[in-house]
């Protein structure tokens, strides 16, 4: 696979590699669109068999971040951040420094937030060489996830699916197949545990399940590789990318799918698989975009009670998008991906205006 077709195929700006030997710090940064603004990123740490299977998710999650940036209606663009390390042996002080002295060096192109794993510790150590970071901070000045902010997102979604599939946004007597039950999907466990339905639920460390299991005694556990062929109303994805593909499309039971996992399918062709197969999906960019509602247009956070309310957008966002894609006779995903395109092409228009 060539770099550069990729970057071209997708319309990224810039692709930054950066390695700093005496700490092992092996650095992506994708810039993908500052059509809208400056860059906002994930700073996600993680193996990969290849670097070419980092660079690639790289390029996916920046792409997706201006697609979401553009939907919430947020003047920033879509960046991100990796790190190709084991998170158990490469977290350090000086790691993390020299993280932050790159991301320094580019003077605010890219704003930088915690995602899969990197935490609050870690960015005590990046704030000490660079300001160019965002996460929403409590009254000791500690960060604080944006875990509930994000799955209030899935659940106002997963609202609007419902009343496009049963009529109703009522979720009373519904079964859910929750896949992941990190912090966002405890979160959207919770939510959904305060209507009466029925959840089954799957995480690779037991326990997180448990937890749950023992506040919500009928919630049932399966195992990780049955949760996502349950015969369930929705099957709602919140772990890793890349867990549908080609031989596995064929064997989802669900109506609909709507969670907080970013690219869930190995090829985006797989959604026209959803759609042959009656199954609505819920475009990822568009109900995982909750944490986007913590930020105001200035790239600062707002009240957690803000941002909650915020989210409540989705539902009719969300809702105007299933319904526009059932009369076309095409995918969300297409209308999604067609309405934030339109966006940040008008306003590149606009930047033509001399002041």
């Amino acid at each position: 696979m060539k770099i550069f077709e990729e970057m071209e195929k997708r319309g990224h700006e810039q692709l930054i590699f950066n390695y700093f030997e005496e700490v092992d710090l092996k650095l992506i940064i994708s810039l993908h669109d500052t059509t809208l603004g400056r860059v906002i990123g994930g700073l996600r740490l993680s193996q990969y068999e290849s670097d070419m299977d980092a660079i690639i998710e790289s390029l996916k999650l920046s792409q997706l971040m201006t697609l979401q940036s553009a939907t919430a209606e947020v003047d920033s663009g879509g960046g991100n951040v990796i790190l190709l390390g084991d998170p158990r042996k490469v977290k350090n002080e000086p790691y993390f420094r020299a993280l932050g002295r790159y991301i320094e060096s580019l003077r605010g192109r890219i704003y930088i937030q915690p995602d899969l794993g990197t935490d609050s510790q870690d960015f005590k150590y990046i704030q000490r060489e660079t300001d160019y970071t965002i996460f929403e901070k409590d009254r000791k000045n500690e960060a604080k996830p944006s875990s509930e902010v994000t799955a209030s997102g899935v659940y106002w979604g997963i609202k609007a699916c419902a009343k496009r599939a049963f009529g109703t946004s009522d979720l009373a007597g519904r079964t859910f197949a929750v896949q992941g039950i990190g912090d966002v999907g405890k979160n959207v466990v919770h939510a959904l545990k305060k209507e009466d339905t029925r959840l089954y639920i799957s995480d690779l460390v037991y326990d997180n399940m448990k937890e749950m299991e023992d506040r919500y005694p009928d919630i049932e556990i399966v195992r990780p590789e049955d949760i996502l062929f349950l015969d369930v109303d929705f099957l709602v994805p919140c772990a890793t990318a890349g867990i549908i593909t080609p031989e596995n499309v064929g064997r989802l039971r669900c109506q609909v799918i709507a969670g907080s996992a970013q690219h869930i399918f190995t090829d985006e062709s797989l959604i026209q698989d959803f759609h042959k197969q009656g199954i609505l999906y819920a475009p990822d960019f568009v109900i995982s975009g909750g944490d986007l509602f913590l930020l105001d247009n200035h790239l600062k956070m707002v009240s957690p009670e803000e941002a909650h309310e915020g989210t409540k957008i989705i539902y009719n966002l969300l809702l105007d998008i299933l319904q526009r894609a059932h009369i076309k006779g095409v995918t969300p995903y297409e209308v999604a991906q067609a309405d934030a395109m339109a966006r940040y092409q008008k306003i590149d228009l606009i930047k033509n205006i001399l002041c």
